[in-house]
């Protein structure tokens, strides 16, 4: 038999194994940069930590921080207000609508605005 007569051939299974060592190639980086950006993570709330305590020792031992901390706080204060005043405005709400039990006119009549539309 010759050559052109044959039925053209595919690769067979060379694809299938690239395709497998491509996707465990993927599988592999996906894992490499999540723990890449998981020990980033880590690091940074690390350093955070270090910052925080760092800054809660010279609270502790430093009155000239306290006073500046003091500073900035009464700083910010001045400008952005002073929060919640804590104030508690106690209110009552009274109900001046009438309803089709109560003789009125329903909600198109004409007395629609309320007691204040009939004085005159």
């Amino acid at each position: 038999m010759a050559t052109e007569e044959r039925a053209p051939a595919g690769i067979g299974c060379l694809g299938m194994i690239i395709g497998g060592v491509v996707l465990a190639a993927i599988v592999v980086l996906i894992f490499f940069v999540g723990i890449v950006v998981l020990a980033v993570v880590a690091g940074l709330l690390v350093i955070g930590l270090v910052v925080y305590a760092v800054d809660r020792v010279l609270l502790a031992l430093s009155p000239k921080h306290r006073e500046r901390r003091a500073e900035q706080q009464r700083t910010f204060l001045g400008r952005f207000g002073p929060g919640p005043s804590g104030v508690v405005i106690d209110t009552t709400a009274i109900d001046t609508t009438e309803g089709p039990d109560d003789g009125g006119s329903g909600p198109r009549g004409p007395d629609q605005l309320g007691p204040e539309s009939t004085r005159g």
